[in-house]
């Protein structure tokens, strides 16, 4: 996935177990780019200043990298067997009750 890096991109890739090439522009997105690339599951690139060869080379380094594809797939499987949004959904409506 090549992104901004907007909360709900990367909630949808790591859902699907998809590498990120991340160019922040605002906001969240510089802290979600800045963590995905901490925790290797995706690269960072200068949003304005990178070169056409950075970003084949990331692609290229995420989508060899079969530790990282491991590493997704059992992120992606976590995800997709805890249903989040009905968990919040439950929590929302317990906390209208009150």
């Amino acid at each position: 996935m090549i992104t901004h890096g907007g909360n709900n991109t990367v909630t949808e890739s790591l859902y699907f177990g998809k590498p990120m090439v991340v160019l922040p522009i605002f906001w969240d997105q510089h802290d979600n780019a800045q963590r995905l690339d901490e925790t290797g599951y995706g690269v960072r690139l200068n949003t304005y200043r990178h070169g056409p060869e950075e970003l084949t080379d990331a692609m290229d380094h995420l989508l060899a990298d079969r530790d990282l594809r491991a590493k997704l797939a059992v992120t992606s499987a976590r995800l997709q067997a805890i249903p989040g949004t009905e968990a919040a959904a439950d929590l929302l409506e317990q906390a209208l009750r009150r």
